[in-house]
This record gives C-alpha cells, structure tokens and sequence, in this order.
C-alpha cells in the first residue's frame, strides 16, 4: 500500500513538474521568437536604409552630372563667360557635397524609424483567431 501510494504522489509531482516546464517552454518560446522578430526588424530596418542611402546617391550623382553638363554645354555654346564657369561649376559641386553629407543621416533616421514603428496589432489577433 506504501508502494501505492509513493506511485500516486509520484504521479502527482511529475504531473506537477511537466506543466511546469510546459509553461516555462512556452515562456522561452515566447522570448525566443520576440528575439528573431526583432533581429528580424533589425535586418529589414538595415536593407531598407541601406537601399536609401543608394538610391539618394545615385539621383544626387545624377542631378550633378546633369548640372555639370549643363553649365559646360552653357559655356560650350557661348551662353556663360569663361570667368563665371568656375563659379557656376564650385556652386553645383557645393550643392551635390551637400546632398551627399546629408545622406548618411538620412539613413540613420530612416533606420530608426523603422525600428521604432510598431507592428499591426490586427496581425496578432487574425493568427489567434485562425489558431482557434
């Protein structure tokens, strides 16, 4: 009878102890897929600003060579002087150095406002309605 009974509390505390660790794997799982979401944002975030940061460079590299073409073709067909292409060629080239310099935090701020939207909360509940 002693046997009986040690088998039945036995039962009792391994009953006890595997829904203890179901609980705390589904917390760890919880945690686990928080933390691949977020490097998950961390990633998209990053490629997303990076395509940024291109893609401004390309058009600010575009606009440039259009302006330079521009003003040499100006003074090419006798519309600018000698004396103001110097200028005219310092003046698109301070333009596009300032549109380049400002890319880097262009990014930066794309970047952290991806990282800082927030996700639809209405994702979550259609994949609990659908687990239901």
């Amino acid at each position: 009878m002693a046997s009986a009974a040690s088998r039945h509390t036995s039962g009792k505390t391994s009953a006890q102890a595997s829904e203890s660790s179901a609980g705390s794997n589904g917390r760890h799982s919880d945690a686990v897929r928080e933390l691949l979401v977020h490097a998950t944002r961390i990633q998209l975030a990053t490629l997303t600003s990076l395509s940024k940061f291109f893609v401004g460079w390309a058009q600010a590299a575009d606009r440039y060579a259009q302006a330079v073409s521009d003003e040499l073709l100006s003074r090419a067909h006798g519309e600018t002087a000698s004396r103001e292409l110097l200028g005219r060629l310092a003046t698109v080239s301070s333009r596009h150095l300032r549109e380049v310099t400002a890319l880097p935090a262009d990014a930066v701020s794309h970047f952290n406002s991806e990282l800082s939207r927030q996700t639809k909360p209405q994702q979550k509940q259609r994949v609990r309605r659908q687990a239901a």
